[in-house]
């Protein structure tokens, strides 16, 4: 289990180093990134220009009644203009919202990409060096190969993107409108890997308000890939930010959630070399708050929470520029990481909200925030698969699912050997769940195939589910407190009948000695064993959580 433990996590590593060393946001090596070479502004001068806010028509952010994702019935006007250049670009066109503190730039030259001006530090916050940064959504999906006739980012596979494309081609905006207190904007999105404007069936609707210190955005994703096929999941970016400048990051992934416990401090810096910070950490991690926050001033930060927001990442790129206004090279990451196979026919709705505000301004509108106390999965019509995931080796029905259940077909994988089914596993969202209000997990699914025991695996919060790399100490310290998952340790069976029937098993967890804290995450696995499992193994998932749904 131990050789194994460290082929799943070599194998994990290396998906996310090619999605995030090969994706939009992740820094490529010193000097070749985003827009290009030169200096900051026109592309040849050295320093920033003077941060100005220039006039604008800005229209109302009130707002009435609950949000339901309507549409516009007519569009609006741009009713600003933003001559600032970023490397020889301008902004051009914007619908504006202000309040005392903030104010929020829409820009259609970038897709609909919103911008912040603090008004309290006197600076724009976004990064917006490229079409490939800013804040947002950003999808991955299969085949890894779709961009390998690209110029620069081969490997990063189908990655369409609301502002644009690596050549600066903004995405088309089909309609730009106002409908209570929204700003809303309809994009079809580019490849970001290609530079040739290349139009992908992949629709980006936004609607976003500014509410004081706080900015409401509300997406909603619609696909219409005419390939049908069936990718693996992705890591996807849902959602993501890119501030200016090096910056430190704060987040929670204490035992202690939602109590104001303290928080901690990250620079995601490894080690100086030569006066720069080298080796940073790309894998992401856990916390117990939904809510990360990057320090812009004194006892002042922008911060990023949705109510899903519990497996994220944070990086330093371009750190060697020493940069500080959004058309520079250095700019802080934060997102979220989801797991989704992006499916072709499919549509995805998904919300967030940027605060700039002390830190406890911050996690007072996080725990404000929709939370299941107890985990509580129906894979249903409605509720498709939750956020699961079939990690190395599997394919479902696809959403939108068409009748309940999630029905999972194992189809293994071959790592120097046949194809095997054995290291498939099932992966819920990641959450925070007190352990000690669950004494019993209720799993109602079906099971096709030779085993006779599945395993329920938890993860802890600050634990790393599988090999940490030791070459980052001091990253590792605050990402995963707790160190790794203890190897074959941290688990409770899970006797299954292999005669394809629907089946209630009643999990019993409040004796396991690892069962403590917060729980971030589950897992059904196999058992540790060397015998292969041939693909066409079968689940069919109907109810995952502390409540006995009935037999």
């Amino acid at each position: 289990m131990k050789k194994n433990s460290f082929v799943s996590a070599a194998l994990l590593i290396a998906v996310l180093l090619v999605g995030l060393w090969n994706c939009k946001d992740a820094p490529l090596p010193d000097p070749v990134i985003g827009g290009g070479g030169g200096g900051p502004g026109d592309g040849n001068g050295t320093t920033p220009p003077v941060t100005t806010l220039p006039p604008a028509t800005t229209v109302s952010s009130a707002t009435v009644g609950p949000f339901t994702y309507t549409v516009p019935d007519q569009p609006a006007n741009w009713l600003s203009y933003n001559g600032t250049q970023i490397l020889g670009l301008t902004i051009g066109s914007t619908t504006v919202q202000e309040s005392a503190t903030l104010r929020l730039e829409v820009r259609k030259e970038y897709g609909g990409a919103i911008q912040i001006y603090d008004k309290t530090t006197g600076q724009y916050l976004i990064n917006f060096r490229d079409k490939g940064r800013e804040s947002g959504l950003a999808s991955y999906a299969g085949p890894r190969s779709f961009a390998d006739d690209s110029p620069r980012w081969k490997g990063i596979g189908y990655n369409p993107l609301q502002p644009g494309d690596d050549g600066g081609n903004p995405s088309p905006i089909l309609f730009h409108g106002l409908i209570n207190g929204y700003v809303y904007t309809k994009v079809q999105c580019f490849s970001w890997a290609h530079q040739d404007a290349r139009l992908l069936p992949f629709f980006y609707e936004q609607w976003v308000r500014l509410d004081d210190n706080k900015v409401h955005v509300k997406v909603r994703l619609t696909h219409q890939r005419p390939d049908k096929t069936f990718y693996d999941f992705m890591e996807q970016e849902w959602p993501f930010m890119m501030i200016n400048g090096a910056r430190s990051v704060r987040f929670y992934n204490g035992s202690a959630p939602f109590t104001f416990g303290p928080t901690v401090t990250s620079d995601g810096i490894e080690q100086i070399q030569n006066g720069n910070p080298v080796a940073q950490q790309f894998t992401p991690f856990h916390i117990t708050e939904p809510w990360q926050a990057v320090e812009i001033g004194t006892n002042r930060y922008i911060g990023l929470c949705a109510p899903y927001y519990y497996r994220v990442n944070h990086l330093l790129g371009a750190s060697t520029a020493k940069e500080n206004w959004e058309g520079g090279d250095t700019h802080t990451y934060v997102g979220g990481r989801l797991f989704s196979p992006l499916d072709s026919d499919n549509i995805i709705e998904k919300e967030y909200t940027i605060l700039v505000g002390t830190e406890n301004q911050i996690r007072e509108f996080a725990y404000t925030q929709p939370r299941s106390t107890r985990p509580d999965f129906r894979f249903d019509v409605a509720h498709g698969r939750n956020n699961w995931y079939i990690f190395d080796g599997g394919h479902d029905q696809k959403e939108p699912f068409k009748t309940d259940n999630w029905k999972i077909t194992y189809d293994g994988k071959m790592d120097n050997g046949p194809l095997n089914a054995r290291g498939t596993k099932l992966l819920s969202p990641a959450g925070s769940w007190k352990a000690s209000d669950i004494d019993t997990l209720y799993i109602q699914m079906s099971y096709s195939g030779p085993e006779n025991q599945l395993n329920l695996v938890w993860l802890l919060n600050g634990q790393q589910g599988d090999a940490i790399d030791p070459s980052f100490p001091t990253q590792n310290a605050v990402r995963f407190p707790r160190g790794e998952r203890p190897y074959n340790g941290q688990y409770v069976p899970i006797p299954v009948v292999n005669d394809g029937k629907i089946r209630t098993y009643r999990v019993s967890m409040k004796s396991h000695p690892q069962w403590i804290d917060i729980i971030q995450q589950f897992e059904i696995t196999h058992v540790v064993g060397s015998a292969v499992i041939p693909p066409g193994e079968k689940i069919e998932m109907v109810y995952f959580g502390a409540t006995n749904p009935g037999n």
